[in-house]
């Protein structure tokens, strides 16, 4: 078995409410936003990372309605360093999960690699096309120290904090297997802002359910669906991607769907005769593999083969299977088509010789066998590291 990444250190959330909202002219965490405040879709984003939660506000009683705990600013000064470093003072564990209270769309994937990213670091902060993003990033109550030698000094700039940490950023490269980084960074400091936010609800809606149905149970391997037209070459793509995984330590068991049936026997064998004669299963075992043959009433759904052939590897492939319930990345050949089978908003990401091929989603070339194992690396936590060769 390889390992599925470094141990993640358990990790408190803090939500800092305590901004002055100046150009929402009120409150914008209590602003509604598809018929519940801003803060309300911060927490829901949030939830699936446990419960250790709370809100760092000024205004104490304005967010006691929400059901989690509520600290106030240790400092009168309205300024986000002194909500990350009340967070921090606040914090139950020694890693803390900071997030400004409108960034509505938080990505629950990211803030676990990010986690997995922390230790020996004094925070860990994605970068956006905008540049850092330390009110969505993760602190280590190490910092706290340097924070508030730098708040008594009147110095409130966090890019002045950043100066003296040991930061481990998240760059564009490792966010795109996880999020769509417009989306979830998204502040909403207006009016405008909100009207955008409100057109992008139903999208994450649809995301959060995807994501609940694709949820595996414990000790399950991620299970990855490789679509695409007859002949667009998901096999031979296939075959260049597992041995790269393998040689970055994480093994792969595979499920091929065929539509037109198949048998793995021959008449006048000893299994075929078995079989023949009435028994509904058949196993052949030499020294150097064995086989199963069942007999079947019904095609079992992708979910009963995932748990069949699941145990004791870190990834299952899939081949096939465009109409399931499970992560899909889409192999598309201009030779085959110059379209997809499947909606982007169902897609991780598409290979193509196509560039144009999707515009919401990560485009790989028919040859970036590199590329693609790192996209699996990090979504599914397989390597700590992120985009390492290895995980040694």
């Amino acid at each position: 078995m390889s390992r599925q990444g470094g141990a993640q250190p358990p990790f408190s959330i803090a939500i800092l409410a305590g901004g002055e909202s100046s150009r929402m002219g009120a409150d914008k965490a209590l602003k509604m936003l598809a018929g519940k405040p801003v803060v309300s879709h911060v927490i829901d984003s949030l939830a699936p990372l446990g419960w250790d939660i709370f809100i760092v506000a000024r205004d104490v009683a304005s967010y006691e309605e929400f059901g989690l705990p509520v600290c106030a600013d240790h400092y009168e000064q309205q300024a986000s360093l002194v909500g990350i470093y009340s967070a921090l003072a606040a914090s139950r564990n020694e890693f803390c999960f900071a997030v400004a209270c409108d960034m509505p769309f938080v990505e629950a994937r990211l803030v676990n690699l990010m986690a997995r990213l922390a230790p020996g670091h004094d925070a860990v902060i994605p970068v956006s096309k905008r540049g850092p993003e330390p009110l969505h990033a993760l602190y280590s109550r190490a910092c706290l120290g340097r924070m508030r030698k730098q708040i008594e000094a009147g110095d409130f700039a966090i890019r002045n904090l950043l100066d003296s940490l040991d930061v481990r950023y998240v760059d564009m490269v490792e966010l795109a297997p996880l999020c769509d980084p417009d989306m979830v960074f998204l502040n909403v400091n207006t009016i405008v802002d909100l009207e955008e936010a409100s057109l992008l609800v139903p999208q994450m809606r649809e995301h959060h359910q995807q994501a609940h149905l694709t949820e595996r149970p414990p000790g399950r391997p991620p299970l990855l669906c490789f679509v695409g037209r007859s002949d667009s070459g998901k096999t031979g793509f296939l075959e260049k991607l597992i041995p790269e995984l393998g040689r970055r330590g994480v093994e792969v068991a595979c499920i091929k769907h065929d539509a037109h049936g198949f048998t793995v026997d021959r008449e006048g064998t000893d299994t075929w005769r078995l079989a023949s004669a009435g028994a509904k299963r058949v196993v052949i075992s030499s020294p150097k593999a064995m086989a199963l043959m069942e007999e079947a009433a019904a095609e079992k759904s992708l979910e009963e083969l995932h748990a069949t052939v699941g145990a004791g590897v870190d990834l299952v492939i899939a081949e096939g299977f465009k109409k399931s319930i499970a992560d899909k990345i889409e192999v598309c050949r201009r030779a085959r088509s110059d379209s997809l089978t499947c909606p982007e908003s169902e897609l991780v990401a598409v290979i193509s010789d196509r560039p144009d091929a999707a515009r919401s989603i990560p485009v790989f070339d028919l040859e970036d066998i590199q590329a693609v194992a790192n996209l699996i690396m990090i979504r599914y936590g397989l390597c700590s590291g992120g985009l390492e060769p290895a995980c040694d």
